[in-house]
């Protein structure tokens, strides 16, 4: 018995392998995202990065421009290279040191949806999944260890093979409006701690497409452009169009 307990204590301690040294810095916000890690973009590549051992954090507050004033000369970022048209969205991953230099990019992920939450999705894990320096651990030329990647938990493994949806990730909503479900087909869009809908959003039948309400009466539409959400209403006989940054929509 004690054998036996021995024996399973020893495995365990053989199974954890420490993170990789080199800190991978991921911005909250890329340049085609219209709010803080949009689509679950940035959660989905800490969580890859993660699986192969590297230590990554994503940045608070911190845009992909920004990236670069904000890594230490031990430290590496992520940027993203994205083309996209009507028919297809490209997209590569790429790793930088402290002064900007390209130390790793990956292969192109490519997806044909048409929705750019579905495709921007589909085509950085599919730029991730090919990205083979970081499953061999070789994205540093400066490693001179090469450590195992421990199991992932299942949760985490069925996000990334895209079974399951990603982790809810709570933005600070001092400059976004939050939405929240109102019913089948509504949306309430909230201020942040409001306790009642500022705006009302009824669905069509487009995705990107929302008829408004604001004290129960018409008011314009809400439109998914250029990667971003658009109000636009009449007022005094002149067209408004106004960007609006909505966390959870």
């Amino acid at each position: 018995m004690h054998k036996s307990v021995f024996f399973l204590f020893l495995i365990g301690l053989l199974s954890i392998v420490p993170m990789q040294s080199q800190v991978i810095r991921i911005p909250e916000k890329f340049d085609f995202m219209s709010s803080p890690d949009q689509y679950g973009i940035s959660t989905l590549l800490r969580l890859y990065f993660e699986k192969y051992q590297y230590q990554a954090v994503i940045m608070t507050d911190v845009t992909e421009k920004a990236l670069s004033k904000k890594i230490a000369p031990n430290e590496y970022g992520v940027i993203i290279k994205k083309k996209s048209n009507f028919f297809i969205t490209r997209m590569q991953v790429v790793i930088l040191d402290y002064e900007g230099n390209e130390i790793a990019v990956s292969p192109e992920g490519i997806s044909r949806e048409k929705e750019f939450r579905y495709a921007y999705i589909e085509a950085v894990r599919a730029a991730m999944d090919q990205f083979t320096a970081l499953k061999n651990r070789t994205l540093f030329t400066t490693n001179t260890t090469e450590s195992k990647p421990t199991a992932t938990t299942a949760e985490t493994q069925l996000i990334l093979e895209g079974k399951a949806p990603l982790p809810e990730r709570k933005v600070t909503l001092d400059q976004y409006l939050e939405a929240r479900t109102l019913s089948e087909n509504s949306i309430g869009l909230y201020v942040q701690k409001g306790l009642a809908p500022i705006l009302v959003l009824y669905k069509t039948s487009s995705r990107d497409c929302f008829m408004v309400t604001q004290n129960d009466a018409p008011k314009g539409i809400f439109l998914y452009r250029n990667q971003q959400w658009f109000w636009e209403y009449y007022e005094e006989n002149q067209l408004r169009i106004v960007p609006q940054y909505i966390a959870g929509l």
